[in-house]
This record gives C-alpha cells, sequence and structure tokens, in this order.
C-alpha cells in the first residue's frame, strides 16, 4: 500500500490522461464533436478518435487518408509528394480509393487540407508531422475559402503523423 500511487508507479497524472478520453488541450474542445480518422502506409491503421492520440507510425509515409465527424460536415483532400493537390473528399470509405477516402496507395502525401462546416461556433484544427522530424509542425486552425493556402505539410516532406480536432471558435 503506497500513499502516493505517481509516486509508486512512477508515473504522472498526464501519462493517464494520454491513455484516457481526458484532453489536455485547451477548454476550447468541442467535447459532442468528434472526428475519427484514419491512415494508410502499407494498410489501413486502427481508427483515431480526436487529438488524444495520432494516426500514423513515425518514420512510415502517410499514403492515405479518411476523415469523418458526428456532426456537422467536413471535405479534406490531400497534396502527394511532387505531385499535386487531389480532389476533395467528403465521404469515409476506406474501400473506396475514389470517393471514400484520400490518397493513392503508391505515393507519398506531403500535405493535407481540411474544411468543417458545423456551425458559426466550431472549426477544425489539425497538424501533422514529416518523416524527417521529431517534432509536429503548427496546427492549422479552420480553412479559409478565399486563400487556400492553409494547409498542414510542406511540400516534397512525406508526413507521417496526423493530429485532428474540433474546437469551439
Amino acid at each position: 500500500i503506497t500513499s502516493n500511487f505517481y509516486d509508486y508507479y512512477g508515473i504522472s497524472k498526464s501519462d493517464i490522461q494520454k491513455y484516457i478520453n481526458v484532453s489536455n488541450s485547451s477548454s476550447n474542445n468541442a467535447s459532442d464533436i468528434n472526428v475519427c480518422y484514419r491512415v494508410y502506409t502499407n494498410s489501413w491503421m486502427t481508427e483515431v478518435i480526436n487529438s488524444n492520440d495520432y494516426a500514423g507510425t513515425e518514420k512510415s509515409a502517410i499514403r492515405g487518408l479518411a476523415i469523418k465527424v458526428n456532426k456537422g460536415n467536413l471535405k479534406y483532400r490531400v497534396h502527394v509528394n511532387g505531385g499535386g493537390w487531389l480532389g476533395w473528399i467528403t465521404d469515409y470509405n476506406i474501400n473506396n480509393w475514389n470517393t471514400g477516402c484520400a490518397g493513392v496507395r503508391t505515393r507519398d502525401i506531403d500535405a493535407i487540407q481540411i474544411d468543417y462546416n458545423g456551425g458559426q461556433d466550431y472549426k477544425v484544427r489539425y497538424r501533422v508531422s514529416t518523416i524527417d522530424s521529431n517534432n509536429y509542425l503548427n496546427w492549422i486552425s479552420g480553412f479559409n475559402t478565399v486563400d487556400s493556402m492553409d494547409y498542414a505539410g510542406i511540400f516534397g516532406k512525406p508526413i507521417d503523423k496526423v493530429q485532428i480536432e474540433i474546437i469551439k471558435k
């Protein structure tokens, strides 16, 4: 028996929060709106909900992305390394590479764009990590339809991890 559980096991409260449905991000979280997403590297990986975890594997290029929300509407697209932007996707079907997910099985993704329309009070926030970096790039908040340069990634540098959340504005 111990009087300090955290010291006894050599962990902190933040270590525990990573594995339960408690977010350390701001109080702006829209807890009633969930975004679910998964990525394809050499196969489809496990679905991730919100930003409590990330989708992807360090140092393994992402080639496909599928995203859905439980409230509102979302569209997304990817930029392929050495190519250009692929078309917008509004569906979530990992078995349909034409209209159900974004990407190409044989091409690395180097940037993503996401546009969420779920009411005036909420926006999407997302970020990626590139294969050659151990750090995430800056969060991208929302989508500016006038200037479509809002995207996460660096052209020419494949991404390996993605985090997405819906937050209050």
